[in-house]
């Protein structure tokens, strides 16, 4: 059966037990479980985490549907911040050894190289040939069920997810917004010292470019459709995650 979890932070940093619904939808069992428990239905989650776009889609009714919300970043930013990944990770050591005296020119020239990984992606065909269809189909997918973030403006791009969903917090507000202010200031990888994206017209990011470029193509429709939604949240106050935030589930009570 469904049930609601409560796991622990570290200790020495004062967090608040985090909830959880015991299933686990990063797996495709652990999302036919779901299907076959009502996890939608129970409404015991506002949030699910995975990496399968339609898989999930049994999940849902006409009358509880869900929205996918991600942050997209340039495919050139995405390709280095791969090689930089797949240098120094321990999860993939086979990767990191042949990567390892990699130059980044080198990694352009490889098979290692992403070639189009959204496209493929959306348009669920990672091994074919593609054509213009397929990012018309990743277009189409994006346009119908995606609330859009853009990496390089995260905390506009925050604000609009706590907006159009509707988050408030629930435990120490003012924890909350130190923690979020935190977390949006350290970003992603793009401060790293190792990763050293290429500088525009360089033969290493011409080169990344001519392998990505459906995903370009489908990174500046996603960048359009950023400035289109803007609509959606139009009337939502700014700072709407702090309008009436309470501490509600710090003495464990239902919050309204």
């Amino acid at each position: 059966m469904l049930a609601m979890v409560k796991v622990d932070g570290p200790a020495e940093s004062g967090m608040h037990p985090s909830r959880f619904v015991n299933v686990d939808t990063t797996t495709t069992e652990g999302l036919e479980r779901a299907i076959h428990l009502g996890l939608i239905r129970s409404e015991l989650a506002s949030i699910m985490v995975t990496p399968f776009i339609y898989e999930p889609e049994s999940l849902f009714d006409a009358a509880r549907r869900g929205r996918i919300f991600a942050l997209f970043r340039h495919p050139v930013d995405r390709a280095v911040s791969m090689y930089t990944y797949l240098q120094n990770t321990d999860t993939d050591p086979i990767h990191a050894k042949a990567l390892a005296s990699m130059t980044i020119e080198q990694y352009a020239e490889s098979s290692y190289a992403e070639d189009n990984w959204l496209t493929r992606y959306l348009s669920n065909d990672p091994e074919n040939e593609l054509t213009n269809a397929h990012v018309e189909v990743a277009k189409d997918m994006i346009r119908r069920k995606v609330l859009i973030g853009l990496a390089d403006r995260r905390e506009e791009s925050m604000e609009r997810f706590e907006k159009f969903f509707g988050w408030k917090y629930i435990f120490h507000p003012e924890k909350q917004e130190e923690c979020r202010s935190a977390l949006l200031a350290k970003g992603d990888d793009s401060d790293n010292p190792d990763m050293l994206v290429p500088k525009l017209g360089s033969y290493p990011y011409e080169l990344l470019s001519q392998k990505n470029l459906y995903d370009i193509e489908l990174y500046e429709y996603v960048v359009s459709l950023f400035a289109d939604q803007e609509q959606f949240v139009a009337d939502v106050p700014d700072g709407f995650r702090q309008k009436g935030a309470t501490c509600c589930m710090c003495n464990a009570i239902p919050c309204a």
